[in-house]
């Protein structure tokens, strides 16, 4: 059985996936598990004529006040950064040829009423 927050993760993922869906995403995993650490959504998308391997962590808040933004620090960017790698190499994707972006999407709502996404490019550096 699911905990709230597990359900409220699940809720906002699923708003996450039709977002992405609806901008030309090609949604290839969820919640892909690689050692210590979950990939919330992985996806193709063709950016500037190029397709564009996707690293998606997906934050979840009822109410726009920022957190959802403030929620991925260093240690999580560290982590994300260690999965796509370790599934590049598992699904022998060439990572120095293939361009690759991270990205967050902040979803702000309640399961039951309206909802908002808001996508955010993580800079690599």
């Amino acid at each position: 059985m699911r905990t709230k927050k597990q359900e409220i993760g699940k809720w906002g993922e699923d708003r996450a996936v039709e977002f992405l869906v609806q901008n030309g995403y090609e949604i290839l995993e969820r919640n892909y598990q690689i050692k210590k650490c979950e990939l919330d959504i992985i996806a193709w998308r063709e950016i500037k004529g190029e397709k564009t391997l996707c690293f998606i962590e997906v934050k979840t808040r009822e109410h726009d006040d920022g957190t959802a933004e403030r929620a991925t620090d260093r240690a999580k960017l560290q982590h994300l950064f260690h999965g796509a790698k370790e599934y590049c190499l598992a699904h022998t994707i060439p990572m120095e040829r293939i361009p690759m972006q991270f990205e967050q999407i902040s979803v702000y709502g309640k399961m039951l009423g309206e909802s908002r996404c808001q996508q955010y490019i993580i800079p690599i550096d």
